[in-house]
């Protein structure tokens, strides 16, 4: 590509604006063969006509009437980029060990997303590598040990052969399977990563130190954004600050579920292991290529981090000894051998309730822009999560990131039923609404099932009484009431059923006013979850586009982390990737087979 990187209209003085003009890189798609990128300048007696061209030259010569098709991707870039930071050592980003693996949380699955966020990763380090001159990113193979023979067991009944080319098990001494190794893993340096790169905009002066007062430092203009101090204005100002403890007036309550991890420096003598190994915790090699300015010492061979603790609540204050208690324990389960803690740190996490970046841009003043919510993932997300914002500041759509079409939620729900439940079985319709779902139920488990129907209004329950009359139906049960409370009483009688369903929100057609709300939705889907026999299944539809209904729904994806994946597997399916105010299911199915 060619790049325009001389900004400063003083460095040119002149009408023709070549300080505005536009970058543009050129990637190639396919195979074109072997050649070389050559660089032209061609004799012009005028500045007004562009002589400087970049050009592909394929290794065998082009003969006239040659034909050749070459296909390829364009990326503009018009904008100069100025950081400014507090340049603070302890931040999430310098302390975090830069671990990116396929397979990951209690469940050890694999996101749907993954490839496609690790091509996109791989993509721009490897341009930063070219830009600074450094090894970045690692492809490293990473141990995963399970915890426990309960762990073990899902995976390989689960996951195993599904990813049986990405995957190789780890054997013990006496033959079992103790952990498994994620082969497409890898590791970035990441704090060579953030001092390369900070030295990079140093050197062409566009890197600030200042400490930002966000609601006096920044004042927004017609032509865009100053930011006192720093003396800087932009077109734009996009804030990329992870968590603060100053909320951000432009952009309040993001992230909205940050997290604080604690991590230990630790020098392990004898120790030859260079992979990464996880269990709960994780157990990482330290660095040692490039030394910081505030490095005390050269790195010994034998220093390992391992982390990290989670705490949602306790955001501030320094270091403490739980956290090096329970870290220190977890190491004791992961080597025998003698170790010494040299080093401890902590910083919080900008983890989002939904688990996905957050990339937006203000509603009212379109200068401003945000990238936050990266979590404890952000070496794998933010590539991608920054290219997305591009593509917002810019009105620009790659083919990849067009719209996908939105899922029937309902139909799907049904489908899932529909393979759970036979003739007989007992279920529960925990929201029946206009009755919908009672019926499909209804005719599902037939004459010889059983259905609990049940509703809170008496207009609804009169609805779906009428709707069963006119179907014949005669084997349901019609409960008027809150469903937490009918649920935690069918829990008492010691009930079982095969399969539940609730519509969360308010009834159509009906009052807006009366929906159901969070405390109520989640000790109804608690007790749902007692009252689920093996192989059972219940279908949680949460609307977020009504007032109640996000919090509605983080309500339930609360339940969806902390369920004891040993018993149950759970799905989170969303209407629309690209509406965060889009229905979301959530399916809950307790396994056939647990082992106690």
């Amino acid at each position: 590509g060619l790049l325009q990187r001389d900004r400063a209209f003083d460095h040119y003085q002149d009408g023709v604006y070549y300080e505005k003009r536009p970058s543009l890189w050129v990637e190639p798609i396919g195979d074109w063969g072997k050649g070389a990128v050559q660089l032209l300048e061609i004799p012009t007696d005028d500045e007004i006509h562009d002589n400087v061209v970049v050009a592909w030259l394929p290794e065998t010569p082009v003969k006239a009437g040659d034909a050749l098709a070459y296909k390829y991707r364009l990326h503009w870039a018009g904008d100069e980029v100025h950081l400014i930071d507090r340049n603070e050592e302890e931040t999430a980003s310098r302390t975090a060990a830069g671990l990116i693996t396929p397979f990951a949380g209690k469940r050890m699955a694999k996101s749907a997303d993954h490839e496609t966020l690790m091509n996109e990763a791989t993509a721009f380090y490897q341009r930063v590598e070219t830009i600074v001159g450094r090894k970045l990113l690692e492809q490293q193979p990473a141990l995963r040990l399970f915890k426990s023979d309960h762990e073990r067991d899902l995976f390989l009944e689960e996951r195993a052969e599904k990813h049986a080319a990405e995957i190789k098990l780890e054997y013990a001494s006496d033959g079992t399977v103790q952990g498994f190794w994620m082969l497409n893993a890898a590791r970035l340096r990441i704090r060579d990563f953030l001092f390369t790169t900070r030295e990079y905009f140093a050197r062409l002066g566009h890197y600030h130190v200042q400490d930002v007062d966000l609601n006096k430092d920044i004042s927004v203009m017609a032509d865009g954004v100053m930011v006192q101090g720093a003396n800087v204005k932009g077109s734009r100002m996009i804030f990329c600050q992870g968590y603060q403890s100053q909320m951000n007036a432009w952009f309040p309550g993001i992230p909205d579920a940050p997290a604080r991890g604690e991590m230990l420096k630790v020098l392990i003598l004898g120790r030859q292991e260079t992979a990464v190994v996880q269990q709960r915790y994780w157990l990482a090699p330290v660095h040692s290529d490039l030394q910081h300015p505030h490095d005390q010492k050269e790195t010994a061979d034998d220093e390992y981090l391992i982390g990290a603790t989670y705490d949602r609540v306790n955001l501030s204050g320094p270091q403490d000894d739980i956290g090096r208690q329970e870290l220190t324990t977890a190491l004791r389960q992961m080597t025998s051998l003698q170790f010494t803690v040299i080093g401890h740190y902590s910083a919080v996490r900008a983890a989002t309730k939904t688990r996905k970046p957050v990339v937006a841009q203000h509603h009212e003043y379109r200068q401003m822009a945000i990238l936050n919510g990266m979590g404890s993932k952000g070496c794998l997300h933010a590539p991608a999560a920054a290219k997305a914002l591009a593509a917002l500041l810019t009105q620009t759509t790659s083919p990849e990131q067009k719209k996908s079409k939105p899922v029937s939620l309902t139909r799907l729900a049904h489908s899932i039923i529909r393979r759970a439940i036979q003739p007989g079985d007992t279920v529960i319709d925990a929201t029946a609404g206009n009755g919908h779902d009672t019926l499909f139920m209804a005719q599902c488990v037939q004459e010889r099932g059983r259905v609990f129907s049940i509703e809170v209004q008496h207009s609804a329950i009169e609805s779906t009484a009428e709707k069963l009359r006119t179907n014949g139906v005669t084997q349901v049960v019609q409960i008027e009431d809150d469903h937490s409370v009918v649920l935690d009483r069918l829990v008492q009688e010691s009930q079982s059923v095969r399969a539940i369903m609730f519509n969360l929100g308010y009834l159509p057609g009906g009052d807006k006013q009366q929906i159901t709300t969070r405390d109520s939705t989640k000790k109804a889907v608690t007790s749902g979850l007692q009252l689920l026999s093996a192989g059972g299944v219940m279908t949680v539809t949460a609307y977020r586009g009504h007032p109640g209904g996000q919090e509605e729904a983080r309500a339930v994806d609360e339940i969806a982390q902390e369920v004891n994946v040993e018993i149950f597997m759970v799905d989170v399916i969303p209407g629309s990737e690209e509406n965060e105010a889009s229905p979301v299911l959530y399916v809950f199915r307790r396994r056939e087979k647990q082992t106690l």
